[in-house]
């Protein structure tokens, strides 16, 4: 008999990696659960024992609404809930977890029709952020493919991340939404900081192609939005400064923040973490920090039974 029931696993993800805006992420081990059901009732519904927000509720509509009129698959009723250590609109794509455990949780209940890339170009047409999507369903270091004038999804380019590095990510009690970050940015651009950004994202891309990781200190250089969302993002270049200071290699806003994350040495990344939320912490703002390694493997089905996803 078919499984009525699922987890999915699903990692946190830090987007754009600098200079790669909308193209460039890698997934992380912190980690969303989410529960999917087929259930007797038409529709959606909430199992978990907390309010879920109206917000929360469509994109759960959408991503079921998606996957039976892709997939052909024939409609049942779905029951979800979620937990985990993501924090929500922290830049380390939280939603984007939500949906993508919603899509690989129907797949999973329904036969498994879709691969990975199927996953992910479904997912992208759910949220638009293939460089959360991307990373979130394979794992690793993900450059996104996208078709230069729909911006639909046609396949990603994966490289495995080293043990050798941590990624510190220090989280504001500040959230910022993707809708408010993108309003900051200007239509346009100049010639030449497009020149320099896309030298720093070939040179990241060759860095985390080749695991150089020692030469990243010198190749995050953003001129696209990095400039225009400090002002949702307070103390920015002043906590990856500090990182910096105490051994990381070097730091960006994650995604359209409020996360700041810094690359460095496993040895060197406590220090890195206790600089970094130091800044913060003089200036008065609460935060939270993570020493995180890269997650090589993506979204994953999880059993029931395994306590570590209850």
């Amino acid at each position: 008999m078919a499984a009525k029931s699922i987890v999915v696993q699903t990692p946190a993800s830090t987007s754009n990696c600098g200079p790669g805006f909308d193209s460039l992420g890698i997934a992380l081990k912190l980690y969303n659960y989410v529960r999917v059901e087929m259930t007797e009732s038409e529709g959606v519904t909430y199992l978990g024992e907390e309010t879920m927000s109206e917000a929360s509720m469509r994109m759960v509509a959408e991503a079921a609404d998606l996957f039976f009129s892709e997939t052909g698959r024939v409609r049942h009723g779905v029951g979800f809930d979620i937990w985990g250590q993501i924090p929500i609109a922290r830049g380390l794509g939280s939603s984007s977890t939500l949906r993508a455990g919603i899509v690989e949780g129907l797949n999973a209940l329904n036969g498994n029709s879709l691969d990975k890339e199927d996953l992910a170009a479904l997912v992208c047409q759910l949220d638009h952020s293939p460089d959360n999507t991307c990373p979130l369903v394979h794992g690793g270091f993900c450059v996104a493919r996208t078709d230069p004038d729909s911006g639909a999804h046609i396949y990603t380019l994966k490289h495995a991340v080293s043990d050798s590095i941590r990624f510190v990510v220090v989280s504001p009690e500040t959230r910022v939404l993707t809708g408010d970050a993108r309003k900051v940015l200007p239509e346009k651009i100049s010639f030449e900081d497009a020149v320099k950004s896309i030298n720093s994202a070939a040179t990241v891309v060759s860095i985390f192609a080749s695991q150089q990781y020692d030469l990243l200190g010198h190749a995050i250089t953003d001129y696209i939005h990095q400039p225009y969302r400090g002002v949702l993002n307070p103390f920015l270049s002043e906590v990856i400064g500090a990182g910096q200071d105490a051994g990381a290699y070097t730091g960006w806003l994650s995604g359209s923040g409020s996360s700041i994350l810094c690359v460095a040495p496993a040895e060197d990344a406590l220090e890195v973490a206790n600089r970094m939320t130091g800044v913060l912490t003089a200036a008065g703002v609460q935060s939270q920090f993570f020493v995180l390694e890269a997650d090589n493997n993506g979204v994953q089905i999880v059993s029931d039974s395994d306590s570590s996803v209850e």
